[in-house]
Formats: structure tokens, C-alpha cells, sequence
């Protein structure tokens, strides 16, 4: 095994038990080793540092890695830009890049549903709403959208529809505690 494989199996290691700043240390020996630029490596690099709250580090590192980003690899740039602005604060930057990472890969509402949680901590709760309800339409994680999608409904005081929503999810996944817990609050309210 080379140098460069006990490495990534080390990485692996690492992001299995959640060991953010081993993992960082890990990608930078990898980066560095690396003939070629391994952008979703970089990519992932990046997810870590925000993890860690090195904001300036993950920036400074998507800009230098943007001129090698094309085709998936692009809408996963815009990703990790928007998940980097969500974890800022910059609500409506995050938004933009999520949804433009969504118009380069059309086929995955994963990146709507972000775009919809980036409009809701904006207060854009109806906005966040017909979001998700695209995300829906596309590959994404269905437990995860119609969730979201619950709490933007009952934030509008449409209690029934979220109902609905947390019934789906329990559908897909019958142990998942938040929409199980969502629903008895619900149905308290709507039996009131």
C-alpha cells in the first residue's frame, strides 16, 4: 500500500469517528502529496474547516481551487460556497449558491432543500416552502424534505398539511424521533 493510500484510509478512519481537526491534518498531507489537484478531496477539506469554524481557510481554499472546478464538480463548489455562507450567517449569499449548484446538476433537489433552510433563516418561510416542494420533484433525501417542509408549514400555522408532511417522513423512516415528536405536538394543536 502507498504512502498515499494509508493516508485516505487513515482520513476514512478519522471521518467515521468525527474527528474533525485529525481529518483536516489528514487532507493537507494528502493535498500536498498529490500530483494533480484533487478537487473533491480539497472539497471535503473545505466541509471540515467550516466544521472547525476556519471560515478564512475555507474560503481562501475554494478560491484557489474554483478555475479547476467543471461539470459536477462546479454545482459541488457552489455547495460547499453556500454551505459556507449558511454557516456566516449570509443567509441570501448561501441561497444563491445552492441554487446555483442546483441549475448545474438539475437531477438532485438536495441542493433546493438547502437553498429552502438558507430562505427560511431568512424568515422567508413561504419561499422556503415552494423550495422544497421542488426539491420533491427531483433525487433528494425525502425524509429530510418533507421534515423541512413540515416545519415551514406548521411556521405558517398550517398545522394540518405539516401533519402530513411529518406523516411521509414517518413513512420512509417509522423511528424517526423529530417527526414522531412534531406530530404528537401537531396533533395536540389540531385536536384543540
Amino acid at each position: 500500500m502507498s504512502e498515499i493510500e494509508e493516508l485516505y484510509e487513515e482520513l476514512e478512519e478519522a471521518q467515521e469517528l468525527d474527528q474533525v481537526a485529525s481529518a483536516c491534518i489528514l487532507y493537507e498531507e494528502i493535498l500536498t502529496l498529490e500530483d494533480e489537484e484533487n478537487v473533491q478531496a480539497t472539497l471535503l477539506y473545505v466541509t471540515d474547516l467550516i466544521d472547525l469554524g476556519n471560515t478564512g481557510q475555507a474560503e481562501a481554499t475554494l478560491l484557489r481551487i474554483e478555475e479547476l472546478c467543471e461539470g459536477d464538480v462546479e454545482s459541488d463548489w457552489h455547495a460547499a460556497f453556500g454551505q459556507l455562507n449558511h454557516y456566516r450567517g449570509r443567509y441570501e449569499d448561501a441561497e444563491k449558491n445552492y441554487r446555483a449548484a442546483h441549475e448545474l446538476r438539475t437531477d438532485r433537489g438536495d441542493y433546493l432543500v438547502l437553498a429552502a433552510a438558507s430562505a427560511f433563516q431568512r424568515g422567508e418561510a413561504a419561499k422556503a416552502e415552494y423550495l422544497v416542494r421542488e426539491a420533491l420533484k427531483y433525487q433528494c433525501e425525502q425524509d429530510e424534505a418533507y421534515s423541512n417542509l413540515g416545519t415551514y408549514l406548521a411556521s405558517q400555522r398550517r398545522f394540518e398539511e405539516a401533519a402530513g408532511c411529518f406523516r411521509e417522513v414517518l413513512k420512509i423512516d417509522s423511528g424517526h424521533e423529530f417527526a414522531r415528536e412534531w406530530l404528537a405536538d401537531l396533533e395536540q394543536v389540531i385536536g384543540d
